[in-house]
Parts: C-alpha cells; sequence; structure tokens
C-alpha cells in the first residue's frame, strides 16, 4: 500500500485489462464471477480450501495495477482501478463471516460485461 500500483505493476490498470486472464482462470458466467449465493443475484459464492487465501489471490489478480488503500475502519481494504471500478477485500463478511470480494463498477468508464457483485469466499468443495 501506499505509493505506486498493486503488486508491482508498472502501469495503471483498468479492469478490464485484468479481466480476460480472470475469466480463463475462474469459473465465468454473462458478468458474474462463481456460482449464485443467497439473496440477490449479484451475490455469488465461491467454495475452497482455504476461502481467505483463495479470496486473497482473486483480489490480487482482479486488482492488479490498480491504487490500494485501506478502509477508514480498517476492516478492509479497496482498490481504485484506472477506469474507476472499485474493488473492495474483506476478510470477514458481516452476512456470514466469510471473506468477501466486491466489485463495483458504478463510476467505472470501461468495465466489458462485467457486473456489479459481491463474491463470498466459503469453506468446501472445489476450488475455482
Amino acid at each position: 500500500m501506499g505509493t505506486g500500483y498493486k503488486c508491482g505493476s508498472p502501469t495503471y490498470r483498468s479492469i478490464l485489462e485484468n479481466l480476460s486472464n480472470l475469466k480463463s482462470e475462474y469459473t465465468y458466467n454473462n458478468g458474474y464471477f462463481f456460482e449464485k449465493g443467497l439473496g440477490r443475484e449479484h451475490t455469488r459464492d465461491n467454495y475452497s480450501e482455504n476461502p481467505l487465501e483463495t479470496a486473497r489471490e482473486f483480489y490480487d489478480k482482479l486488482t492488479y495495477g490498480g491504487i490500494e488503500s485501506e478502509f477508514t475502519n480498517g476492516k478492509g481494504l479497496k482498490t481504485r482501478m484506472a477506469d474507476g471500478t472499485i474493488v473492495s477485500f474483506r476478510e470477514t463478511s458481516t452476512s456470514d463471516g466469510s471473506p468477501v470480494v466486491e466489485i463495483n463498477i458504478q463510476k467505472s468508464s470501461n468495465y466489458g460485461d462485467l457486473k456489479q457483485q459481491k463474491i463470498h469466499f466459503v469453506l468446501g468443495g472445489n476450488k475455482e
């Protein structure tokens, strides 16, 4: 955190620049990653033997080249991408206690077919 771009990227990147690699590595369908979870349409679930590790890995890959900062309450991280997309990461969701990554495209200028979503990383099953 601090100065520079996330994960050592030499450039400030957009979400769209990172999306193609993720689409081939993780389940992606109709603008959403993973399976529909409980709750609203935008809530997704990814099952993993190590949810926290999997969530951090996904978050880091999705936000490569962004500018990361901590939440003012200290309970998570957020990364702003060059196109305006904001991706947040919390180790503990307030709804179910799982690690969660949220993708907010409301202020994005170019996000392709990606949809706004909240992804919970839960214990069990196969790693995506």
